[in-house]
């Protein structure tokens, strides 16, 4: 069979001189971010992961006969002030978002597009190099999908020690029920590293269910602490 013609990729499409995302009229300001990244991080992604937790403690008291060993578990954590721990372990994945928050919202002022995470600049104040285009990943070609792939490994990464924290405070509450987010959360954090690696734009098919596992465990860490403390 012949071979089907290489795909071509423009390396500088939609950016400017400088190697930035070009500004348009739907180009979002940092404030612009900072709003809309404050309602979905701070505000949204917590109530919904809290939801999710609310029916998991439900759907395990009255659908899978938990109800005994659960209660059992929130009176020894009641007891011996262990819910200072779950809400620590949270409130730590709470300031984490809101750092995320921050940057986030600055990456629209700067107009850099992921998998760029920094941007480099020749510091000349003279001569030929003054004026030269910012250094930027490579994002076409083999070397683009390496550098997507990398980011994928590198964005899991990031969020892992905070994540391992909520899995395990959450496992020794709801035990072997904790497996159904853990593993939404792994097939979510799998395809989003091969749909990353083939294309920026594909990632999110992989990114939503990683998100929903990982704040659905989020959130059973926080109802655990709540529930702890106040029921």
């Amino acid at each position: 069979m012949a071979e089907s013609a290489p795909l071509i990729e423009d390396e500088f499409a939609q950016r400017d001189d400088m190697g930035l995302q070009q500004l348009t009229e739907k180009t979002e300001t940092e404030d612009q971010s900072f709003a809309k990244y404050l309602k979905m991080l701070m505000v949204a992604v917590p109530l919904i992961g809290l939801a999710f937790a609310v029916g998991t403690y439900f759907a395990s008291v009255y659908l899978l006969g938990g109800k005994t060993i659960l209660e059992t578990k929130f009176s020894f954590i009641k007891e011996y002030q262990l819910s200072y721990i779950f809400l620590a372990v949270w409130l730590v994945g709470y300031t984490r978002s809101a750092l995320g928050l921050v940057a986030n919202a600055a990456r629209a002022g700067a107009r850099l597009d992921r998998p760029d995470q920094h941007v480099y600049k020749i510091m000349a104040c003279s001569g030929p190099m003054k004026d030269a285009p910012y250094v930027l990943m490579a994002n076409t070609g083999a070397v683009g999908r390496f550098n997507r792939a990398q980011r994928a490994v590198f964005n899991t990464d990031e969020s892992m020690p905070l994540f391992l924290m909520n899995t395990v405070l959450a496992s020794g509450v709801f035990g072997p029920v904790i497996l159904v987010p853990l593993l939404l959360y792994c097939y979510g954090r799998l395809t989003f590293a091969v749909k990353y690696k083939n294309s920026l734009k594909e990632r999110g098919a992989g990114f939503l269910p990683s998100m929903i596992g990982e704040k659905w465990i989020e959130g059973l860490t926080l109802f655990s602490a709540i529930k702890g403390l106040f029921f």
